[in-house]
């Protein structure tokens, strides 16, 4: 059984749409059986549908890492990380900066 699930969101407008993301989230992943480390679920939530990498997965009884985990009838626990989108751009300004830094050499 699972404890915890971290999750990728592929953009910011999940957490940006929504009030409670965290709540709403451990609610969705009750249509889920289970998770598996390094796939992509969907959430759809009103009328929108949002999509997130699952990053890594806690099992029980001491929470170390699993590559995947049962969801169904667990209270499973959800970390946000930096979503993709986010992780890009501050990709593309780092290379930006180092190709200005090169420049100026």
């Amino acid at each position: 059984a699972g404890t915890m699930a971290k999750l990728r969101p592929h953009s910011e407008a999940f957490a940006k749409a929504i009030s409670n993301p965290q709540a709403v989230l451990e609610t969705e992943l009750r249509h889920y059986s289970s998770l598996c480390k390094g796939s992509t679920i969907a959430m759809d939530y009103n009328g929108q549908r949002y999509w997130f990498d699952v990053a890594d997965c806690k099992a029980a009884p001491k929470g170390e890492s699993a590559p995947y985990i049962k969801v169904q009838d667990c209270d499973i626990a959800t970390d946000f990380l930096t979503s993709r989108e986010k992780m890009l751009e501050l990709a593309k300004k780092k290379r930006q900066r180092q190709l200005e830094k090169a420049l100026e050499e």
